[in-house]
């Protein structure tokens, strides 16, 4: 009895110790103020995200309504120099204001590009050469 409860308590420190320390799931949207609201079309400020692309969707929230959904968009031109992003409204619950916030989703990163790729390679070939001889 004593060695199943202490491969149980072995089994449930390793589960905690694998475990994500907060959720993950609102790691990839990230929050742009809206500077202006025209009649189908909006600005957002891009400070500090160099990945907004052109065809990129996204979402407008009401910030004091627990992020109820306003408004969809899809991104129609970016403007590097002045740091803001024109989109185009393609549906809305409400009237789109300044004092809602725009949600977009980083795109994520190849295959190719993650770094944990090219590190398992690296790993990868020591181990094989090292085995071979």
């Amino acid at each position: 009895m004593s060695t199943r409860l202490a491969c149980l308590s072995g089994f449930t420190a390793l589960a905690l110790a694998c475990a994500p320390a907060r959720a993950r799931a609102q790691e990839t949207a990230y929050r742009f103020e809206i500077a202006t609201v025209g009649d189908s079309t909006v600005t957002l400020s891009t400070e500090k995200h160099e990945w907004l692309r052109v065809g990129q969707k996204g979402i407008a929230v009401d910030p004091m309504r627990h992020d109820a959904l306003v408004a969809r968009f899809v991104i129609l031109r970016v403007d590097a120099e002045r740091k803001r992003a024109l989109a185009v409204v393609t549906g809305q619950t409400t009237r789109l204001t300044t004092a809602h916030v725009a949600l977009i989703d980083r795109p994520a990163k190849r295959w190719y590009q993650q770094p944990t790729l090219w590190i398992g390679a690296a790993v990868g070939a020591v181990i094989g050469a090292v085995v071979s001889h």
